[in-house]
């Protein structure tokens, strides 16, 4: 241990990540000489080479790709005793990474993200938006934000409900003097739909009602998993679809989006914050859930 040099580690796992000393150098902002002779360095102390490199590519050798792994181990162990040490002070700091709902960053910018970022100056925030449930552990992020249609029973990790939202099935006006407002299942199947699709078999999407006794469950004539062009084409009349209330309640009022039938029950969903833990968060992810949680109770 007192001949690893910490430095030579870094670089070198910056250098396998990116494949490129180039990169690497201008990631870490040091010079590339830097780079090359700290991994030289590192490669004659543990005499073998870990890295195998032509004038147009860098690539891990065998040796090299079973040593990354504990690197990143390494230093992974060294990010959480600084997220510990932040903790103790009370100061959000560092890189948090998050996974939202395709659109949600669209809603909450403003609102939430731009503000926290304002607050916390010392927080790098990474977001991602993807409709599928996302690893945390394994895709390293430290916190999620879900939809999901059931409330959650029993779970290895913590979900914090958010927000409760009604879907409500509505189509334009144009959509119904072109159609006609539909009185039975049969009616309403008839009619082109818009609706959202998976882009996966593990992302979760809206495709359900009931009305009249039966299970309603159209073909979409155009489908997308981004609620934002759905929404756009409904509106645009061609055709109809379920929306969030809250989302559209303008437009309701306004009479731009008229809801079909009061009694077409589509299943609810609720917003989730999901996180590993309880016990032991770093400032920063405390900091992240406050700023959610005070955005969804507004």
């Amino acid at each position: 241990m007192a001949n690893n040099d910490l430095n030579q580690i870094r670089i070198f796992s910056m250098v396998a990540q990116l494949n490129s000393f180039t990169k690497a150098a201008e990631t870490l902002g040091i010079e590339k000489s830097t780079v090359s002779t700290k991994v030289a360095q590192l490669e004659a102390r543990l005499g073998v080479r870990l890295l195998q490199r032509t004038t147009r590519s860098v690539s891990l050798t065998e040796a090299g790709s079973q040593y990354l792994a504990y690197c990143q181990q390494a230093l992974d162990a060294l990010q959480s005793g600084d997220d510990f040490i932040a903790e103790l002070s009370e100061v959000p700091t560092g890189c948090l990474r998050v996974s939202m709902p395709q659109n949600l960053l669209d809603f909450i910018l403003d609102s939430v993200i731009t503000p926290f970022l304002q607050t916390y100056p010392k927080v790098d925030l990474e977001i991602i938006q993807s409709n599928q449930n996302v690893d945390l552990i394994k895709q390293n992020f430290d916190i999620a934000i879900r939809s999901e249609a059931v409330d959650v029973q029993d779970s290895s990790l913590i979900y914090r409900k958010l927000r409760h939202s009604h879907w409500v099935m509505v189509a334009s006006p144009n959509h119904i003097k072109k159609y006609g407002l539909p009185n039975t299942v049969q009616e309403l199947l008839a009619q082109p739909s818009i609706g959202l699709v998976a882009q996966s078999s593990d992302a979760y999407y809206r495709n359900v009602a009931h009305w009249q006794g039966q299970k309603i469950q159209p073909t979409h004539r155009f489908g997308a998993n981004n609620i934002n062009s759905v929404l756009s084409t409904i509106k645009a009349g061609l055709g109809y679809g379920q929306i969030p209330k809250g989302m559209i309640s303008g437009e309701l009022s306004d009479k731009k989006l008229i809801e079909l039938h009061a009694d077409i029950e589509v299943e609810p969903t609720s917003l989730y914050l999901v996180y590993p833990s309880r016990s032991g968060q770093p400032a920063k992810l405390k900091a992240f859930v406050d700023a959610m949680v005070a955005w969804a109770e507004f």
